[in-house]
């Protein structure tokens, strides 16, 4: 007999099984919408892990090719070789998943995602060595979106084009940053609850703003068109994109499963260029994570150059996080809350910067915004204080024991 427990979660872990190795397994279901109807063309896949290091192997190679699938026209799908215990179902393409999961079944119980987690748009799992997983059924719905197209003046689509946006949502709040048009001169925005909103798009000195509209609850709006002024043969062609391999740090076997138990929220990962061990931990409030931070012999990231920066968020993902304190006190040396010399900023806009230089005696606390890549001083009526849910903590030494 099949068991529902409607428990309000942001992924799921299912502990089917904690050993460290084993053959690999596959991973197979159907994907349905809310009514139970198949949906068909659903991205899924595995992102990347690290190989499971055995006795005869006892360092970590190099990480495993991700394993992807989609769902076919009955909705079903199956995902081979599934070679690592510890692994995540991901909705790709990843943070830009055009569904969202609402509930899993799996081995007889459903899980429900009250709060589903629209920015991964994924669930944890545990496979049991050598075990093939069968018969899941995952129920996914559309996610609410704004899609629009750029044109140019003859209406020519502003074809993989680099715009700068900008969704100003009406009663607070809203995101900017650089998007790429497809190739079609289009664009898509996912949002998370209704709002009233107005969206500017922008590219060289052209700019034009929509008029204001209301998002409600479940809807996409697809019928927005924006028109620029601009020469279609002055759009350059896109530039072609480059991917460094990421470094994996060798890691003794007998000491993995030692760093899952002890770091249930996730694992340390190595950055080459500095030696320095970072991690993301879940954290609604900043003095929650400088708390978890200090427990750990930890503290909240600082951030000394670009280049830390952008490998903080290839490895964990451009989502928002909090990261450390910086003090003002000493104007002419601002230092972060952890004594560090302040090297490097990265603020939002400047005026950022003089109120935390104006506003030294008030408590304040420091947000990376994944999207734009900016740093936002953030006060606990702001908007931004209630979105951002993770920290990203920083050890200058780290050792497996």
């Amino acid at each position: 007999m099949n068991r529902s427990y409607p428990i309000i979660l942001i992924s799921i872990t299912l502990l089917l099984f904690t050993a460290f190795e084993g053959r690999a397994a596959t991973f197979s279901g159907r994907v349905v919408d809310e009514s139970g109807a198949p949906v068909s063309g659903v991205k899924l896949g595995i992102p990347k892990v690290m190989a499971v290091p055995t006795l005869q192997e006892p360092f970590l190679p190099t990480p495993l090719p991700s394993q992807e699938t989609e769902t076919d026209e009955n909705g079903e799908f199956i995902i081979r070789d599934v070679a690592a215990p510890a692994v995540q179902l991901m909705l790709l393409p990843m943070h830009e998943a055009p569904h969202e999961i609402r509930k899993v079944k799996i081995d007889g119980l459903t899980f429900y995602l009250m709060v589903p987690n629209r920015i991964m748009q994924g669930f944890d799992f545990v496979i049991p060595p050598g075990t093939d997983v069968t018969d899941v059924e995952i129920t996914v719905r559309e996610r609410m979106r704004i899609r629009g197209r750029v044109l140019a003046a003859d209406g020519t689509p502003l074809r993989n084009a680099e715009i700068m946006f900008w969704l100003e949502i009406l009663r607070g709040g809203g995101s900017h940053g650089t998007r790429t048009l497809d190739a079609d001169g289009y664009f898509v925005e996912y949002v998370q609850n209704p709002i009233q909103y107005t969206i500017t798009v922008s590219y060289g000195r052209q700019s034009v703003t929509s008029e204001a509209r209301t998002l409600k609850d479940r809807e996409q709006h697809d019928d927005l068109v924006f028109t620029l002024d601009v020469d279609p043969a002055d759009i350059p062609e896109p530039p072609v994109a480059r991917f460094e391999p990421m470094v994996i740090p060798q890691i003794r076997a007998g000491r993995l499963p030692a760093a899952f138990n002890r770091n249930p929220e996730g694992m340390w990962a190595i950055n080459p260029a500095n030696r320095h061990a970072y991690k993301r931990i879940y954290a609604g409030h900043p003095e929650e994570a400088r708390d978890r931070a200090l427990a750990q012999d930890a503290h909240l990231v600082t951030i000394n150059d670009a280049d830390e920066q952008a490998w903080l968020l290839e490895v964990f993902g451009k989502e928002n996080f909090w990261i450390g304190a910086i003090d003002t006190s000493d104007a002419e040396n601002p230092r972060w809350g952890n004594g560090e010399p302040l090297t490097y900023t990265n603020w939002h806009t400047a005026e950022y910067a003089e109120s935390l230089e104006t506003d030294a005696a008030v408590e304040s606390y420091v947000a990376l915004v994944g999207i734009t890549g900016k740093w936002q001083i953030v006060r606990e009526e702001h908007s931004l204080f209630r979105l951002t849910k993770h920290a990203l903590l920083e050890k200058p030494s780290f050792l497996l024991e």
